[in-house]
């Protein structure tokens, strides 16, 4: 007896960049760049330096981030770690879910749902 499909698999949600001001560094390395609030700015002035509010991702997450093309799914983007890592496909999934669920609660991405074949 087979199981059901999971009505709501978070693997096989598509996820897409909302947050479109970031860059790429000569590394490779992902920098997303934040707005800064004005009391960061406000600080800023009374010491006289410039606020900085950008957030510099790893290998893997940059990776990751630059996979997201709209169509690709979560589980599609796990395959790709696992081979550029060579890590177990659990790993990579476990690794890639929780990345996303943290750059989603920052609102940079959202998802889409796409329905199996």
């Amino acid at each position: 007896m087979t199981n059901p499909p999971d009505k709501y698999n978070y693997v096989l949600y598509v996820p897409e960049i909302r947050h479109h001001l970031f860059r790429i560094t000569d590394a490779g390395r992902v920098v997303v760049e934040l707005e800064i609030n004005p009391f960061k700015r406000l600080m800023g002035r009374l010491v006289h330096r410039t606020p900085v509010s950008d957030v510099e991702m790893d290998e893997l997450s940059s990776s990751a981030w630059l996979s997201m093309d709209g169509h690709r799914s979560i589980l599609d983007m796990a395959r790709i770690l696992s081979e550029k890592t060579g890590d177990d496909i659990d790993e990579a999934v476990a690794r890639i879910v929780k990345f996303m669920r943290y750059i989603a609660k920052r609102g940079w991405i959202r998802f889409k749902e796409v329905k199996p074949a």
